[in-house]
C-alpha cells in the first residue's frame, strides 16, 4: 500500500514538475516575443516619425509613461464591461446595472481623455507634425502586427495545408 501511495505521489510530482517546466517555457517564449515586438515598435516609430536621436531620447520615456496609463485605463474599462455584462446576464437590479453602466462609461471617457492628454505630452517633446501623428503610427503598427499574425499558419497546422 505504501509503495502504491509512493508511486502515485512520484507520478503526481513528475506531472507537476513537467507542467511547471512547460509554464516556464511559455513564459520565456512570451517574454521573448514581447521584447521582439517592442524592438520592432521602436524601429517602426523611429522610421515612420523620422525621429532624430535627440527626439527619440526624450520621446520614449514620455511614450512609455503614457502607454502604462492607457493600459491601466483599458484594463479598468474591460473590468467594468465584464461586470456590467455579468450583472445584466444575472438579472441584477436596475440600480446595480445603472451604477455599473455609469462606471463603464466613465472608464470609456477616461480612456478617451487620456489620448488627448498624451497628445499634449507628446507636443512637449516633439514637433507638432510628429506629435499629431503618434496615435496614427500606433494604429498602423498594430495593424501591421495583426496582418502578419493573420498570415501565419494556425498553431500546429502544417504550412503546406494552407
Amino acid at each position: 500500500m505504501k509503495k502504491i501511495l509512493f508511486l502515485i505521489l512520484a507520478i503526481s510530482f513528475c506531472g507537476i514538475a513537467y507542467a511547471q517546466k512547460e509554464n516556464d517555457n511559455r513564459k520565456a517564449k512570451m517574454e521573448k516575443a514581447m521584447e521582439e515586438i517592442q524592438s520592432r515598435k521602436i524601429a517602426f516609430f523611429t522610421k515612420t516619425l523620422e525621429l532624430s536621436s535627440e527626439e527619440a531620447k526624450v520621446f520614449w520615456p514620455v511614450y512609455d509613461k503614457c502607454q502604462k496609463e492607457s493600459f491601466s485605463a483599458r484594463r479598468e474599462t474591460r473590468k467594468s464591461s465584464m461586470a456590467l455584462y455579468q450583472a445584466c446576464k444575472e438579472g441584477k437590479s436596475d440600480e446595480e446595472i445603472r451604477s455599473l453602466a455609469d462606471t463603464y462609461y466613465e472608464n470609456l471617457e477616461r480612456e478617451s481623455s487620456l489620448q488627448k492628454l498624451h497628445y499634449y505630452e507628446y507636443q512637449k517633446v516633439l514637433p507638432i507634425s510628429k506629435a499629431a501623428r503618434v496615435r496614427m503610427v500606433e494604429e498602423r503598427f498594430m495593424n501591421t502586427l495583426i496582418n502578419e499574425w493573420k498570415k501565419k499558419p494556425a498553431h500546429g497546422q502544417d504550412k503546406q495545408a494552407r
